[in-house]
């Protein structure tokens, strides 16, 4: 606690959690103070990340994926609702139990809406591979569809073997971000259905008004994903 604001912002991490009790996020047991120390217990979540997973295995297959982006879609929905912007889904804060569940963690630079913010006016925070681009240009204020673009990042990599846009230029990946169109899922992985590419180019739309409503509209539209390659066997 030797720095104010990291300690501000490890209590806001706190509050946050607070808010938040669902199967798809991890959950926070309690916090505290000892000393000079803060601390909380959370849930022990066995599984690794999505990220080790995917290191491992290089990618998922569809019906994985679309499994995965429900239960994703489905922590967003409640964290959304609550009034929560995570800003910085990954694969590395995605958790996985043994028994497949996944739970979205690390609301370190969350934001809620309902408080004060930390983070300065016009500073970008986030994760490079991952980010909107409102969360770089500023051009369109932070919202729940900056988390769903970062969902289409998350699905895109999980297909593929890694994001859409990718750089040793930090510069030019936020510019790839900003003006690139992204590659066809298809032309990397065949067997992506259709409509599953379909939303992940609407996932990763430029603008945020071009993608889709809400986590909850992302739910539906996956649970069509599924009807629509049924129909078609």
């Amino acid at each position: 606690v030797a720095d104010p604001k990291i300690e501000k912002r490890f209590i806001r991490e706190t509050d946050i959690l607070k808010k938040l009790r669902h199967p798809n996020v991890v959950r926070l047991f309690g916090a505290g103070k000892s000393k000079t120390q803060r601390f909380y217990a959370m849930e022990l979540v066995e599984g690794g990340t999505l990220d080790s997973i995917l290191k491992r295995r290089g990618t998922l297959t569809w019906e994985e994926t679309v499994a995965y982006s429900m239960q994703i879609a489905k922590a967003l929905e409640h964290a959304h609702n609550a009034g929560i912007v995570h800003r910085d889904l990954k694969p590395g804060n995605l958790l996985v139990g043994d028994d497949g569940e996944l739970k979205l963690s690390d609301f370190g630079i969350a934001r809620d809406t309902q408080a004060t913010a930390l983070t300065q006016a016009g500073k970008t925070v986030g994760t490079m591979n991952y980010m909107a681009p409102e969360q770089i240009s500023g051009a369109q204020p932070i919202s729940l569809r900056t988390d769903l673009y970062a969902l289409g990042c998350v699905m895109f990599q999980m297909l593929s073997g890694s994001p859409p846009f990718r750089s040793e230029n930090q510069a030019e990946l936020l510019f790839k971000h900003l003006d690139e169109m992204p590659p066809s899922i298809h032309d990397l992985n065949p067997d992506v259905p259709v409509p599953l590419g379909n939303l992940i180019n609407d996932l990763l739309a430029k603008h945020p008004d071009d993608r889709p409503y809400d986590a909850l509209a992302v739910q539906m539209l996956l649970g069509k994903v599924r009807e629509q390659v049924a129909k078609e066997k």
